[in-house]
């Protein structure tokens, strides 16, 4: 590749609307690798202990994010009293033996209906333009349902937040946390600031019954802009060849992996170890990845620990920096999974699915992220706009520019024009995000 000047990676402070702390974004001059540390003065002249935002990658995690920033945000409602909401589709059951929070949660099976839709009216309009909504699932028919919370204002207009694929694999199932963003809104756009009822319902996509719990409702923040990743599985030299250098005329970073199989860097399909060096060294980051031979939701967890094992150590005596997070191969995982993952990564995913597919910042299941195949540039231009509108993240999804779950690499240079010509848009890493989302002022 030629070394034409590039323009200045647009990396910025990221900041919470409404928090009086700031929270300092990566810069093209921070070594991703390093542990960056945040110190206060006190009153007395001391300083107190330091605060670690973003760990130094080691080969174990030093804590179980999954547990450490479960419950983010402020509690809006743990369903004990359940009569707050109304069955309109389906079945609502208590249930106090499978529960996240609190003493019970609620139990929903489709009945007779194709879906479950739950209504609740508040007691005053609550202000949503600065708030997101979080809620945790599990269920034992995850290939079958999108999770989905609307917001209706006081005339009937609503925006519709969606989870809409679950890729989580039974039968080991467990819960795990969404925060979706605004997929779309109706014809007349509600007022935010104005929202008096709520529903939450469970898409079927078939004909057969579903099943499903919620619990554990909570509030977030809003950052004060949208934010986009543009995601690279498979470490393929066809972003290298054709993406590459479209991301540092506008200072974009992407997130690369290594191959699905590290040793593979020796293959010419795949981008060599120099190449992936030089991409990390203009601003993106190679974070893991796993094989598609070997899905995480249906190997052993033996087998899984020593993939994951094998796979970070490579990133770390390599000296990647994204070696704390992790994209999963076919989107594939379960319960057993995410508990051997989180003693390697802190964050990571898929929930994949081919149309809009948000997330809130500050209230998504660290292992359990959302993002959208880049498939169509309409669609990722509709991410773009949705996450600049809403300030929620969008994770777009790219492979090899001649897939067909990968737009053409002509579509991808006007995807990227289009980011920069939006305003409230900013292009980050996974590092990046993982310190909003560590941020516990949000």
């Amino acid at each position: 590749m030629d070394n034409k000047p590039v323009k200045t990676p647009r990396r910025r402070f990221l900041s919470l609307a409404g928090a009086t702390a700031l929270l300092a974004g990566c810069t093209s001059e921070t070594p991703r690798s390093v542990t960056e540390t945040t110190t206060e003065e006190t009153s007395t002249g001391g300083t107190t202990s330091e605060t670690t935002i973003n760990p130094k990658p080691t080969l174990r995690t030093k804590y179980n994010s999954r547990k450490r920033y479960g419950s983010p945000g402020t509690s809006f409602d743990t369903f004990e009293n359940p009569d707050l909401w109304e069955a309109q589709s389906g079945e609502k059951t208590p249930d106090t033996e499978i529960k996240r929070t609190g003493s019970q949660s609620l139990r929903l099976t489709s009945g007779d209906n194709r879906h479950v839709i739950l209504q609740r009216r508040l007691d005053e309009p609550m202000d949503f333009t600065n708030r997101d909504i979080s809620a945790m699932i599990r269920t034992t028919t995850p290939s079958k349902i999108g999770f989905y919370i609307y917001l209706y204002d006081t005339a009937g207009n609503h925006a519709v937040l969606e989870l809409r694929d679950l890729t989580y694999r039974e039968p080991d199932i467990g819960w795990f946390r969404t925060c979706p963003g605004v997929f779309k809104t109706s014809e007349t756009e509600p007022d935010l600031t104005n929202i008096d009822r709520m529903k939450l319902q469970v898409t079927n996509a078939t004909s057969d019954d579903v099943e499903a719990w919620v619990d554990d409702l909570r509030l977030h923040l809003k950052p004060e802009k949208g934010y986009i990743i543009l995601s690279w599985d498979d470490g393929a030299r066809s972003y290298y060849a054709h993406g590459a250098q479209v991301h540092d005329e506008y200072g974009f970073p992407a997130v690369l992996t290594h191959p699905p199989r590290p040793a593979a860097v020796e293959e010419d399909y795949f981008m060599s170890l120099d190449e992936l060096h030089e991409r990390q060294s203009k601003g993106d980051e190679i974070a893991a990845h796993g094989s598609v031979d070997e899905p995480f939701g249906e190997i052993s967890a033996s087998k899984l620990d020593g993939i994951l094992r094998r796979n970070k150590r490579w990133l770390l005596d390599n000296e990647f920096g994204g070696a704390n997070f992790i994209v999963y191969p076919g989107n594939n995982f379960d319960k057993t999974a995410l508990n051997v993952i989180s003693k390697y990564h802190y964050m990571g995913g898929m929930n994949q699915s081919g149309n809009v597919n948000t997330t809130g910042v500050y209230g998504f299941d660290p292992l359990v992220l959302p993002r959208t195949v880049a498939h169509d540039l309409e669609i990722s231009k509709r991410v773009v706009d949705n996450v600049a509108k809403y300030r929620n993240c969008g994770i777009l999804n790219f492979h090899h520019f001649e897939r067909e779950n990968t737009m053409s690499a002509a579509d991808y240079k006007k995807l990227l024009a289009h980011i920069d010509s939006t305003s409230g848009v900013e292009v980050v890493t996974f590092s990046d995000l993982w310190r909003m989302r560590t941020d516990t002022t949000a």
